[in-house]
């Protein structure tokens, strides 16, 4: 993950987390498991939380990669990626047209 998590629009804390959860919804063809993963960032000091961000991912040793990916799967780091865009956006950051 390269983008540093913003402050709280909220409260200004800087200890953030960025909270999980997933749910075994069913195997591949190849037999692996897979789950639903919804990732979003919270504030630890005032609870502020930001959009959750979900999707399947094959749960396996091996570490795919996005491009190896079924198109109907996702990665982790990239569900944890987008939560954390979805956290940095700003109401600041749109453009007035």
């Amino acid at each position: 993950m390269n983008e540093e998590l913003k402050t709280c629009p909220f409260c200004g804390s800087k200890k953030l987390k960025i909270q999980g959860t997933h749910r075994r919804i069913g195997r591949t063809g190849t037999d692996e498991p897979v789950a639903r993963e919804t990732f979003s960032v919270r504030c630890n000091v005032c609870h502020a939380r930001g959009g959750a961000v979900g999707g399947k991912v094959i749960l396996t040793r091996l570490r795919l990669r996005e491009s190896e990916l079924p198109n109907w799967a996702s990665s982790r780091d990239s569900l944890k990626e987008k939560a954390i865009e979805a956290w940095n956006r700003r109401a600041s950051d749109e453009q007035v047209h």
